[in-house]
């Protein structure tokens, strides 16, 4: 079952390890070896499922040289051990089937979500699925389906990553597989909520909640409270959305639970309790797994320090941010906060043209709820005439959310104390 693209044009495979490397600016140091010992052990795996068994014994100059390759890599990175793990699968099997395979390659691919290399991560997922069967590793495709359309969503690339979403539903209804088409349900809700058709991503969402509840599938429940938290947070439902996310909490794995709690700081920010969204992201930027996570932490940082008129941490924030290699996602939503930072600063003249770049990047790629959102400021701007209006006082939040805001500042002084 092969994905779209040209994965099977042998003189494009990998092509996006081969791109990483030439654009590595450091010279041969561990990054670099990093990227090239992937490609390396990717290359290898393509030759024993293309040629046999063959190129996978001890003795052979292939084998050699990716053992070689993995030798050279820091003895503390996961990716030494989970590459290692893929070779000696390779040599171990008495057959060739990536059946054994996949779960390593799988690994593999989520080490390099966690550091956002998303373009890498697509690659290894699209070998993944090229060589295994819809229905006989009906798990595998659609577990690596899933991943492919969460990498192709975060790199902006709604189109195809709404087809991964379908496939992987497909592949899972097949195979009788509820909880994966509920996932894939779940992510065709991410999809509406980038085109900011809320109705539909409500709809999905109260439906598939409804279903993971009836059939005890608690981490799918999870995902989709969060999900439904966001969508509240879009509509402006701040109280709903944070009571909602701290449900999700419960279940919630350990890297899901990074995404939850920054939507929760998110409601609170819109509520105007900043002490409690700080609190919250500055955890974050300092603990989650993820590099994305901890990008979108410091980003919303950066908009705390600019309603709070902290205008030297907002260019701290606005210059370590500028520095980094942004997906596009997250590089429009960067100049929407600059351009909205700098209206709250009263800095009319530099908020204009990074509320236009956040316009012209939403257009390109489709994110229609960040183009509304970056007209409507810089409408605003404009009409304003570069003052920013005051803000309106925001009523105190409930009991329940006061508490939720409490064990906030619980976390921040329990990570600031370790």
């Amino acid at each position: 079952m092969a994905p779209d693209g040209d994965i099977e044009n042998p003189s494009l495979k990998h092509l996006a390890f081969f791109e990483a490397l030439a654009a590595h600016e450091g010279g041969e140091d561990s990054s670099w070896r990093a990227l090239s010992a992937g490609l390396i052990v990717l290359r290898l795996v393509d030759a024993w499922i293309e040629e046999g068994q063959q190129v996978a014994t001890s003795d052979a100059w292939g084998m050699r040289a990716v053992r070689s390759a993995i030798d050279e890599l820091d003895d503390t990175t996961p990716i030494r051990a989970i590459l290692a793990s893929v070779v000696n699968a390779v040599e171990q099997s008495k057959t060739v089937e990536l059946h054994a395979l996949a779960p390593r390659l799988m690994a593999y691919a989520q080490v390099l979500e966690y550091d956002a290399k998303w373009p890498l991560a697509i690659d290894v997922y699209r070998t993944i699925i090229a060589h295994t069967h819809p229905v006989e590793d009906a798990d595998i495709v659609t577990m690596a389906q899933l991943r492919l359309a969460f990498c192709l969503r975060s790199l902006g690339e709604l189109n195809a990553s709404a087809e991964a979403y379908r496939v992987a539903g497909q592949v899972a209804n097949l195979a009788g597989d509820l909880v994966g088409v509920l996932r894939s349900r779940i992510g065709e809700a991410t999809i509406a909520i980038a085109h900011g058709n809320m109705p539909r991503a409500e709809t999905i969402l109260d439906e598939t909640i409804d279903r993971a509840s009836e059939h005890g599938l608690a981490d799918v429940h999870s995902k989709a409270l969060h999900s439904r938290a966001e969508v509240a947070l879009l509509r402006g439902e701040y109280e709903r959305s944070i009571r909602l996310a701290y449900r999700a909490l419960e279940n919630a794995s350990p890297r899901d639970r990074d995404r939850i709690l920054g939507d929760i700081a998110a409601s609170f920010t819109k509520l105007g309790v900043y002490t409690a969204a700080r609190d919250a992201y500055l955890v974050l930027a300092a603990t989650a797994q993820e590099q994305y996570v901890r990008w979108v932490s410091m980003l919303n940082l950066l908009e705390i320090a600019a309603r709070t008129g902290m205008e030297p941490l907002f260019e701290r924030y606005r210059r370590e941010l500028a520095n980094e290699a942004l997906p596009p996602q997250l590089q429009t939503h960067f100049d929407l906060q600059v351009g909205q930072g700098y209206f709250c600063l009263g800095r009319p003249e530099l908020a204009v043209p990074a509320l236009q770049r956040a316009l012209e990047s939403a257009q390109k790629h489709g994110f229609n709820q960040v183009l509304f959102e970056a007209e409507s400021s810089l409408a605003e701007v404009m009409h304003a005439g570069g003052v920013q209006p005051p803000q309106q006082p925001t009523m105190p939040p409930s009991a329940e959310v006061s508490a939720i805001a409490d064990q906030l500042r619980e976390m921040r002084d329990l990570m600031t104390t370790q």
